[in-house]
């Protein structure tokens, strides 16, 4: 077989996305990395340049001249939250990065979720070749010399629309190839700032589930899963190189199957490392269930609660109840789980009395954690097409914007306000629990938070007067009630 000289990118640049970086929880390109091993396992040789901690496209630009290469492959990580945002200051790199190539006259490939949805913009920076859906296979077919003319949208035995069929078998797959990244650069920063290092490691593909707002540009609505045995053998693997301290399983849905869970637990064995993944509220309401997440090593789990109004859930098809919800919270706090609920506000036909509910919820399941965003319409999604021609804007240009960019119920300074209120709500719900932990355990970081939840609770009362008085036209003349 020939075999090419490879230089493969991603274009997420940490500096770039502010809230990212202010959080400072760096995370490797897992889907890079997966693709690089796809490669190498072909016999082609990859040198991988990896940007996360650069502020602009330089290093990369200085790799390409460093040749020569017979292809440079721009790879995101498919399984990164940030990169599923479609962000329009990681297309702007992911474009120049085309250019820079192809001014060079370096074949240049692209993939990823905004390259499914948007072959054509990348076309035109120069790339020769954009992967719709899949990627890991079909760029190595896409490598061997009967189909490397193949320009334009690539599929390789895909779908009638171009995209790549899915991997069914993950466990044919190699792992990804961790050895081809600065590891301990992240570790690193972790370390520093949390004392602790936590890396992402995936163990499925997809999410079966309808909600209309979540955009599937990958790998569809389909669910793939490793086996058990191959997850953990590969997290054993990085223990024993001086591996992390914890875990992000990136999953859209981990352990979506109890019996995968119970293998997980014995195949870690007594070497359980501690883990934070995203579920479901109904998968939550099996006490069995959430207690064998426990012992297999979960601490914190996030669900996709969205909302505290079963209006708005069944509108969303989220396919879960506000009762679920209450009774994923319940358990998660009997098994001793921190529990994160994602809150959406905006969705098409919220009223002002459904995003009191959601406040109503907040303040009477007093989650550990939650993440406020408002609805974020994406391509090829039941929302999109609802709301598209009320569009301007189409993307965020960083994570966790939250630009209202569709003809939402109210306009921006509402939602604005109502964020506070949630955020609000949920610090001085919690104020007892971060004053007990101050004085069971003194420090600097407990006291921010003891702090925090008395300030957030003495100013309650006018972020919730402020969000009414936004909603309501002369809402003096409005009885003010939650």
């Amino acid at each position: 077989m020939e075999t090419m000289r490879v230089l493969l990118t991603h274009p997420y640049l940490l500096a770039l996305d502010p809230r990212e970086a202010a959080l400072v929880r760096p995370y490797p390109p897992l889907g890079t990395l997966q693709v690089a091993a796809n490669l190498r396992a072909a016999g082609h040789d990859v040198v991988f340049v990896d940007p996360m901690f650069e502020t602009d496209a330089r290093s990369f630009a200085r790799a390409l001249d460093e040749g020569p290469w017979d292809l440079v492959a721009v790879v995101p990580d498919d399984h990164s939250v940030q990169i599923k945002q479609c962000l329009s200051r990681t297309r702007d790199i992911g474009l120049e990065m085309c250019a820079l190539a192809k001014k060079r006259g370096i074949t240049v490939v692209v993939s990823g979720p905004d390259a499914s949805d948007h072959p054509a913009v990348y076309q035109q920076a120069g790339a020769d070749a954009v992967f719709r859906g899949e990627v890991a296979e079909a760029l190595v077919e896409w490598t061997l010399p009967e189909n490397r003319p193949i320009s334009g949208v690539v599929g390789l035995g895909g779908a009638g629309d171009g995209r790549r069929a899915v991997i069914r078998d993950l466990d044919a797959m190699p792992d990804p190839d961790w050895s081809l990244c600065d590891l301990n650069a992240y570790a690193q920063r972790w370390r520093r700032r949390h004392g602790q290092w936590e890396l992402n490691i995936w163990t499925a593909r997809g999410c079966p589930y309808r909600c209309n707002w979540c955009a599937k540009p990958v790998w569809g609505r389909s669910y793939h899963v490793r086996s058990a045995e191959r997850v953990a053998a590969e997290i054993l693997a990085l223990c024993d190189q001086g591996g992390p301290d914890r875990l992000w399983f990136t999953d859209d849905i981990f352990a979506l199957r109890s019996d995968w869970l119970k293998a997980y637990r014995r195949a870690m064995g007594a070497r359980t490392l501690p883990f934070r993944c995203l579920s479901r509220a109904d998968l939550l309401c099996d006490d069995e269930y959430v207690g064998d997440l426990a012992a297999a090593g979960c601490d914190e789990v996030w669900i996709g609660a969205e909302s505290g109004s079963d209006k708005v859930l069944r509108a969303m098809d989220k396919d879960c109840s506000v009762d679920q919800i209450r009774t994923a919270r319940r358990l998660a706090r009997k098994h001793g789980i921190r529990i994160g609920f994602f809150l959406q506000l905006g969705y098409p036909g919220e009223a002002l009395e459904d995003v009191r509910a959601t406040v109503r919820l907040v303040d009477e399941l007093r989650p550990d954690l939650i993440g406020v965003s408002v609805s974020y319409p994406m391509p090829g999604t039941k929302f999109f097409e609802r709301v598209a021609d009320s569009m301007g804007q189409m993307n965020w240009s960083a994570s966790m914007d939250n630009l209202t960019l569709f003809d939402a119920p109210y306009d921006q300074s509402f939602y604005d306000a109502a964020k506070q209120v949630l955020r609000s709500t949920h610090s001085a719900g919690r104020a007892r629990a971060s004053l007990r932990a101050l004085l069971t355990a003194p420090s600097r970081h407990n006291a921010r938070k003891a702090a925090g939840a008395v300030y957030h609770r003495l100013r309650l009362p006018l972020a919730r007067a402020r969000m009414h008085r936004l909603a309501i036209p002369n809402a003096a003349a409005v009885p003010l009630t939650w």
